[in-house]
């Protein structure tokens, strides 16, 4: 025993390496990769929206909002930024970030990019936008830089590299810190916003930390230092970050272009113009009077009117600046309109079942965010990984061969639920990306790989035992198969036949109490007289399964009273089991009871198989029909029960009583049951008084009459002090008592089990 379980445990572990190189291998050319966002991205979700409200990062859109309201259509003339710039500066805005090209010269207005150069060249304050285009030639891949224009590049202000970073499904998790051209370096627009934010220069000193993964900016003295993580890709550290959302659209407070635009000087359409900013411009031409009218809250009004009505016009101001949601922020333009193509794919896309895409000027405030705050997503290195799926799947292998398929994987559920939960909570907690789905495959391959094996083992060994018996043939029978050759052909036909099927109850608890050696002993013991019986009667055993037995009557030999003769084999076999049992309890220490089911009907017979290599068996309802009747005795305490086929058949040879009217697993038509109790006319006064209760209980419970019927019961088992099915149909009648069943039960039960 201990040399089959070192065996069984060393080809598990084997199964286990192999199962962990294949997936390692899987995983490191990236098969998992697409399933793998997606766990990010339900990781994202799981931890929901985070708090912003610590932030200076504020977006500007042009919104169906600004189409509305504005007087132009888009593209707007230049002047419209010119002004948007310069209102912007007037509310005290620190930073502003355009995620708008302007790489191509104002068509509406020949001084529209002037008088834009002017207003950014005032403000001083201003980030752009450019690109590296690529273009495909013949010749192969052609590069350029595509920065703002000439008259705007004059103003001395920087510039950002716009570059998405989409992954193959289409959504934008990565961000470029920079983009390495020819000689140079070209930062992001997020860099360019974090170097300001961090009061770095705008081309600060840099070096790569390979060992943490941190990209180092510093300024000329060295004194101030900000480091921004590296994602950590397949092919090693990126010069990107992964973005660590801090919900869907709109977490930043986001306010449309038109808003900032209607001042006393720019003109909306009419019913859009009400002057909103001059509430918190410092040069505003409106008095404070409506100023304050225009507040909010209602107390600050009361508060300003009051500093107003004593002349304190810089408690008025302060009070206003309180109010204003521009002062000293980072605004960043862009566009949401859908038509304008530029709203992209996020982890929370479908964040509460709702779809939103967020524009793509908010992808680069999660992404400015997650610099500033130092909230990088850092991935757990591959090899990490790779360790992961060889312990898991060790583990796996271990529990299966030593805990069995069954409690084996419960607990393969469980460790695969504790793995889920793990790269949850490291994510949610600790900002940490571990590898989800080749962790799972790892402990699922694992666990099916030794299922197989040891399913494959056990039935290796159940077929060694099965072929020592396929010879016990009755005589008769063994005579008839030599006077009839053709029965071995592979062609079947339409036979009237009764089926007998038993197994040993609790035989698996059995199986683990005896070594094996003590287990063939016990099977012997109990397979031999058996099979003699079936034999005595002309059975012919179809197929042994471990301790269970499969007996055919009226095949291949036809015989009119099959259908008596698998009753009296079964009455036979219990009889010879209770002299069995005590020599086997003495012997072995082990209870030997047995469960039989008998069935009658139309079968197909024949021999099932190769030429080379067949058997000779039945199929059809009839024989399923029989199996279920064998398996449907747990339902009742009962050890012989047999179908209404096999009772029309035998009623004038056989003792029984009607047990229920049964739909068995994969049918719809109750079919009526019956313990066989005993031969004609060997029926015992005990079991006569039990029977006549339970036959006038059965009826009342089919009748309603729960009480009457529970009454009856209750007397069966008075009798003795015992009846398994009398205490079935207490219970049943109990449960019916408070729930009744509906108006179409006609006093079936359905077996939802084998």
């Amino acid at each position: 025993m201990r040399k089959n379980i070192v065996k069984q445990t060393a080809l598990g572990l084997g199964i286990a390496v192999v199962i962990s190189i294949l997936i390692s291998f899987l995983l490191l050319i990236g098969v998992f990769r697409g399933l793998e966002l997606k766990t990010l991205d339900y990781r994202f979700q799981w931890r929901g929206p985070q708090d912003v409200s610590h932030s200076d990062l504020i977006i500007i859109t042009i919104d169906d909002q600004t189409f509305k309201s504005c007087r132009d259509r888009y593209p707007f003339p230049r002047d419209y930024y010119a002004t948007l710039v310069e209102n912007l500066n007037e509310v005290g805005v620190k930073l502003i970030m355009f995620d708008i090209q302007f790489t191509e010269p104002d068509f509406k207005n020949p001084l529209g990019d002037q008088i834009l150069a002017d207003a950014i060249k005032k403000s001083g304050n201003v980030i752009l936008a450019g690109k590296i285009a690529r273009i495909f030639t013949r010749g192969g891949l052609y590069e350029y830089v595509d920065e703002p224009i000439p008259v705007l590049m004059e103003t001395g202000s920087d510039w950002g590299v716009v570059g998405e970073m989409q992954d193959s499904d289409g959504f934008m998790r990565r961000y470029l810190i920079f983009e390495p051209y020819q000689d140079r370096l070209l930062y992001s627009l997020g860099s360019k916003v974090f170097f300001f934010e961090k009061g770095l220069p705008i081309s600060p000193k840099w070096s790569f930390d390979g060992h943490d993964g941190y990209f180092v900016f510093s300024d000329s003295s060295g004194g101030n230092v900000q480091k921004i993580f590296g994602h950590r890709g397949s092919g090693g550290f990126e010069q990107t970050i992964l973005i660590n959302y801090y919900g869907p659209a709109s977490t930043f407070p986001t306010y449309s272009m038109s808003s900032l635009l209607d001042d006393a000087d720019f003109d909306l359409r009419d019913e859009e113009d009400t002057d909103y900013l001059e509430i918190f411009k410092k040069n505003s031409i409106y008095p404070y009077e409506f100023k304050v009218a225009l507040l909010a809250d209602s107390a600050k009004q009361v508060e300003a009117f009051t500093a107003l009505a004593l002349g304190d016009t810089e408690r008025v101001d302060e009070i206003i600046d309180s109010e204003n949601p521009f002062k000293d922020k980072v605004a960043l333009i862009g566009v949401s309109l859908e038509e304008l193509h530029d709203n992209k794919y996020t982890p929370f896309y479908n964040y509460g079942d709702v779809q939103r895409l967020m524009p793509g000027v908010e992808t680069h405030a999660h992404a400015i965010q997650t610099m500033i705050d130092g909230s990088f997503i850092k991935v757990v290195p591959i090899l990490v990984d790779i360790l992961i799926i060889f312990i898991l799947s060790m583990i796996t292998a271990v529990i299966v061969i030593f805990a069995r398929p069954v409690i084996g994987g419960a607990v393969t559920v469980i460790l695969s639920v504790g793995v889920i939960t793990g790269a949850f909570w490291l994510f949610t907690h600790q900002s940490i990306w571990i590898y989800l789905i080749p962790l799972v495959v790892t402990v699922v391959s694992s666990y099916g790989g030794n299922v197989i094996y040891l399913f494959l083992s056990e039935q290796k060994e159940k077929k060694k035992i099965r072929g020592m018996f396929q010879t016990y043939m009755s005589p008769k029978v063994l005579k008839y198969l030599e006077d009839h050759p053709d029965a071995f052909s592979l062609s079947g036909e339409k036979r009237e036949a009764t089926m007998f099927f038993s197994d040993v109850q609790a035989f698996t608890t059995i199986s683990e109490s005896l070594s094996a050696e003590e287990l063939s002993i016990v099977l012997n013991k109990y397979l031999s007289p058996m099979t003699d019986i079936l034999m005595q009667y002309d059975g012919y055993v179809d197929k042994y399964e471990g301790d269970a037995i499969m007996c055919d009557f009226g095949v291949p030999m036809e015989d009119p009273d099959h259908a008596w003769k698998a009753c009296y084999a079964a009455l036979d076999q219990q009889k010879k089991l209770d002299v069995l049992r005590g020599e086997i309890k003495k012997d072995h220490g082990v209870d030997i009871f047995v469960r039989m089911g008998v069935n009658s009907g139309i079968v197909s017979a024949g021999n099932m198989g190769s030429a080379q290599r067949f058997q000779y068996t039945v199929m059809g309802d009839a024989v399923n029909q029989a199996s279920r009747f064998e398996g449907a005795n747990k339902q009742y305490g009962t050890y012989l029960m047999i179908g209404e086929e096999t009772y029309k058949r035998v009623v004038d040879y056989i003792e029984v009583r009607i047990l229920d009217k049964l739909v068995v697993k994969g049918k719809l038509i109750p079919i009526t049951v019956y313990e066989l109790l005993a031969k004609k006319g060997e029926l015992t006064k005990e079991q006569s008084r039990i029977r006549e209760y339970f036959i006038k209980g059965i009826k009342l419970y089919w009748d309603r009459k729960w009480k009457e019927a529970i009454k009856q019961f209750e007397l069966a088992i008075s009798v003795n002090g015992q009846d398994p099915p009398s205490k079935v149909f207490i219970e049943r009648c109990k449960i019916y008592t408070d729930n009744p069943p509906g108006d179409d039960w006609q006093g079936e039960f359905v077996m939802t089990t084998k």
